[in-house]
């Protein structure tokens, strides 16, 4: 796509979601429903947060602070809401603006809605797994399982091995999470004796595996979002951004999950190691 003048759309063609020919490109038109989402989000979970934790009886009621207060808010609920408030600031912008009537920015925002009704159905069919898997005392059974015969440094990589590839089979890091972090807690607490660095270990092998597939998955819902943004092809996409992740995911596993396991060297060691490693990869390979 070529702009013409001052960041207008050249004719050309353009798709369901695509600006009219034209119309000036706005920075704020993105800015100001990002912007209203983000604080929407975090407003509504701060608010949320302190009116349940004000609502607990004096004998439980923790202080007032901002772990309390993120704990015991509906992070759901608030995104829920922030998503309509950005919507609806989105809205309020192209009307103002004459870059769209009523009936266009309606059949714009259905267009909008075919794309992410995907990525919705994996995330709520992982939740579902999820509960699932927590119902029927699947975590439970593999701790007992497991507890003799796995070794104490094998379950970080084994987990983010496992996050790695169903992240990358469902396209979403959530849904990856909301698969493994169920299993993940007891067999750390298991396996680790109730070591508390263990535990956030094999936490974070899941959070760390799981944003693989979010990145290069060619259904993940970034990677569409990504394609449709800067018009690339999506093999193309999927075929210059994996080789990257990959790198990542290896020095993450190499340099990371396996030797802090085994207790080779500590979770900074690790940090220094694996940056300095892909730094010697991206010198010898080039990027």
């Amino acid at each position: 796509r070529v702009d013409e003048g001052e960041g207008a759309v050249a004719e050309g063609g353009p798709g369901p979601l695509d600006p009219k020919a034209g119309t000036p490109l706005r920075a704020v038109n993105a800015l100001l429903p990002f912007g209203t989402i983000v604080l929407a989000t975090f407003g509504g979970m701060l608010a949320d947060g302190a009116a349940k934790v004000r609502s607990l009886p004096d004998a439980s009621r923790p202080p007032l602070s901002l772990v309390s207060i993120l704990s015991n808010s509906d992070s759901i609920t608030a995104l829920i809401w922030a998503s309509a408030a950005g919507w609806l600031s989105a809205l309020g912008l192209v009307l103002a603006q004459g870059a769209l009537a009523l009936d266009e920015a309606m059949a714009a925002w259905a267009e909008g809605l075919k794309e992410v009704l995907e990525p919705m159905l994996v995330l709520l069919l992982a939740w579902a797994l999820g509960a699932v898997i927590a119902d029927v005392g699947t975590a439970t059974f593999l701790a007992r399982s497991l507890r003799e015969g796995l070794p104490r440094w094998s379950l970080p990589p084994i987990v983010a091995l496992l996050s790695h590839a169903i992240s990358f089979a469902s396209g979403s890091s959530f849904g990856t999470m909301g698969i493994v972090l169920p299993l993940v807690g007891p067999l750390a607490q298991a396996l680790g004796g109730g070591s508390r660095e263990y535990l956030l270990h094999c936490i974070g092998s899941c959070l760390g595996g799981a944003t693989f597939g979010n990145i290069c998955s060619p259904i993940s819902d970034t990677t569409i979002l990504t394609v449709l943004a800067t018009r690339c092809d999506l093999q193309a996409h999927v075929a210059t951004i994996t080789p990257y992740a990959l790198l990542a995911a290896a020095t993450a596993l190499l340099f990371g999950s396996v030797p802090v396991g085994l207790g080779l060297y500590g979770p900074l060691a690790a940090l220094a190691v694996g940056v300095a490693a892909m730094g010697a990869a991206i010198a010898v390979f080039g990027t």
